[in-house]
Order: C-alpha cells, then structure tokens, then sequence
C-alpha cells in the first residue's frame, strides 16, 4: 500500500497524490481539511510503526533558537554496512538525511530491522560529513546495534519501559578513536495520543520518551506513517512524506 502526503511548508491545505488502498485509513482524512483539521480518519493501530523500505521518504520542519529549516530522510538501497564495527560484512538498507540551507549537512547511516525481531528498526554504523565542504567529519558503529525505535507489542503501551545498552566507537577524522558506554531508558508515556503537527492531525500515536546521559528526547510515532514529532535540542515536525511498506 502506498501512502503520501505532501504539504509545502507555505500551503494551508493537504494534497494526497498515489494510490490509496480504500480498505484502509485515509492518512491526510477523508474532510480533506487543512494542518491541524480534526475532520476524516487517521491511520489506525495496525501496520509498523517505522514502515521500512527502499525509497520512504520523510521530511520535517526543524526548529532550533527561534529558526526554522528542512530535513529530509530517505532509505536508499540495501547494501552492505561496511565500515570498521563489527557488523561491516551484514546488509542494511542506506539512510541518507539531508537538513540545513539547502539540504547540504549530511548523515549517512546503514540501518535495518533486527534479524531477531523486525518490529525494532536498529543503526549500525553512520557517518557525518561537512556542510560547507562535504568531506567526512565523523564515523560511529554501535557494538550491539543502536536503537532507532521498537514497534514491538509489548514497548508499545503506555507504562512500558526498558533499558538499552551499547558500546558507542567515534572515529572523529583527525583525532583518536574513543568508546563509551550508552545507557538509554526508553518508556512509553502514551499510547493514543493526538498530534498536530504541519501534516496533519493523528490520532493513535505512541509517545516515547528516551533519557541518554544528560539527553532527555521525546518521539511520537504513527503505526505506518512513522514519526511525527520529536523534541529534545531541537523541535521536529512532519511536514510530508511518503511510504510503503515492505513486501
């Protein structure tokens, strides 16, 4: 099923373009009304809650100290992580992320759903290039696989609340290579809430709260849309997309 939505930052109203499978929620709502319109349905509670395939694409409203910008993520080809950690040789789908004055600071990462449960969408390895010059500024690889989001039953409901561990390796070009310890508690705060964010309203939303060191980050994610919002050092705020789920 594909489903988009696409809404310039400018516009008042949704444009859903694709096909639609008419056995399932509209996304934008059947009232067609504009951000922040309570008319029609949302996406219900089935689906993934990261739906990860070749050629999803999000993008959000970034806001920091008052600015705004854009950040755009796409999954790209499935290939090899590659890299110096310990997963180079397995195969993960290529995440490009593009934000900033026209797009050009650049993440690059290798991400997959976990071989033992595919409702855990998990980062491998990603790099970090300059904005201004485009040259690599930064490699990570996380020794277990980094948490992107877990979508399974049980860290879906409110009052869930787990604790992942990783060794964290930075190869900053220029400096030594270092490793720590990452200690992240995640805890579910809701599971169905309403959100309002450019693209619309939804409902049936799981909030997540993720407390890193002295990092506190809160997401709200749709099942089969992905995520909506995110707040922490910066605000986050789906203004389109347009996704499919894999096969």
């Amino acid at each position: 099923m594909k489903l988009r939505s696409l809404l310039p930052l400018v516009m008042l109203t949704l444009v859903g373009c694709g096909t639609v499978d008419p056995s399932k929620p509209d996304p934008q709502g059947a009232g067609g009304e504009g951000a922040g319109g309570s008319g029609g349905e949302t996406p219900g509670p089935d689906g993934p809650l990261l739906p990860w395939a070749q050629g999803n694409e999000w993008t959000y409203r970034i806001t920091k100290d008052g600015l705004t910008s854009v950040k755009t993520t796409t999954i790209g080809e499935l290939e090899a992580v590659g890299g110096k950690g310990p997963n180079a040789e397995l195969m993960a789908y290529h995440v490009v992320t593009a934000k900033g004055a026209e797009l050009a600071d650049r993440t690059e990462s290798w991400q997959a759903q976990d071989p033992d449960n595919e409702d855990r969408i998990i980062r491998y390895r990603e790099q970090s290039f300059d904005a201004t010059s485009g040259d690599l500024e930064l490699e990570e690889y996380w020794d277990p696989a980094k948490l992107h989001i877990d979508g399974s039953a049980e860290r879906t409901v409110k009052e869930a609340s787990w604790l992942e561990t990783y060794q964290e390796h930075k190869l900053e070009v220029g400096l030594s290579p270092t490793e720590h310890e990452v200690r992240e508690r995640w805890t579910v705060l809701d599971d169905d809430a309403t959100v309002t964010v450019p693209a619309g309203t939804f409902e049936h939303v799981i909030h997540f709260q993720k407390i890193g060191g002295s990092s506190t980050k809160e997401y709200w994610y749709l099942r089969g849309v992905g995520k909506l919002k995110e707040t922490g050092s910066q605000t986050e705020e789906l203004t389109e997309y347009s996704v499919e789920e894999a096969p």
